[in-house]
């Protein structure tokens, strides 16, 4: 039984060490909102920072909730969105904002209808489309990429649609767009946060395990092999071990009684 306290107990201390937190702090885990602080800085849909990864690029003074880190990024949420941003490119900040995404919207005016693809560019797939004089287009931001027709432009909106009750993004080509509502200058500030964040949240699948998770694999992956340990070790078990095997073994064959003739017997 000493032997199983001393294996839970190494258990215990190996938990927290393999997973980076303690439970002492597992209560302490915060909701972190991270500010914008320059321009041209990226949301992106992978932590790669690849021109196939950008998705828009984030409107200056807002912010994006943090939910997790792989690597050199965040694992963030700005409004209905959910993708990644560089550590070195937002502020993390102790506070909670009351408005921590810009309002921002537009109409198509394109007479035939405005196709919204899947990239910034005129071979990407097309996903959905935009009606003539549709307005308060949610806008998430704005990106740069082909320039479909001579001196036009190369600047695209990454926007959301609804087809058949099914929400949809993708890029508009700003060149067909008006009536564009851009969110003012987001005036809250708050501390700036310069330790490590604890984290709750969780990655996406193929990003990585939460703590949690490799937490409960190592334990799963423990536990048997530790309750196995025990029953091998264990000295009651090596007794009643070494008692079995002493019962079942065959009784030693005893030599023939013989008598000693003595010649005074004849006497």
């Amino acid at each position: 039984m000493k032997l199983l306290i001393v294996l839970f107990s190494f258990l215990f201390i190996l938990w927290p060490s393999q997973t980076g937190t303690t439970f002492a702090v597992s209560g302490q885990n915060k909701t972190y909102f991270a500010k914008v602080l320059s321009e041209n800085i990226y949301f992106y849909s992978s932590p790669n920072d690849s021109e196939e990864s950008k998705l828009f690029i984030l409107p200056n003074s807002y912010f994006v909730l943090l939910i997790n880190e792989k690597d050199d990024f965040y694992y963030a949420k700005y409004a209905s969105l959910q993708g990644y941003v560089k550590k070195d490119e937002v502020t993390p900040m102790d506070g909670v904002p009351s408005t921590p995404y810009a309002s921002q919207s537009f109409r198509a005016f394109a007479q035939n209808g405005l196709d919204v693809f899947s990239a910034p560019m005129a071979g990407a797939a097309k996903c959905g489309k935009l009606s003539f004089l549709q307005e308060n287009v949610v806008l998430y931001g704005t990106c740069y990429g082909d320039e479909l027709f001579p001196k036009s432009t190369n600047k695209w909106y990454y926007c959301s649609l609804s087809n058949g009750g099914e929400e949809i993004k993708g890029y508009a080509f700003s060149y067909f767009c008006d009536n564009l509502t851009l969110a003012s200058e987001n005036m809250e500030y708050f501390p700036e946060i310069t330790t490590p964040l604890n984290f709750s949240g969780d990655l996406p699948s193929g990003g990585g395990l939460s703590d949690t998770s490799k937490a409960m694999i190592i334990l799963g992956v423990s536990l048997p092999c530790l309750v196995i340990l025990y029953l091998i070790l264990s000295p009651k078990k090596r007794r009643l071990f070494a008692k079995g095997r002493k019962e079942k073994s065959p009784p030693l064959k005893r030599g023939r009684d013989y008598y000693e003739f003595n010649e005074d017997d004849l006497n």
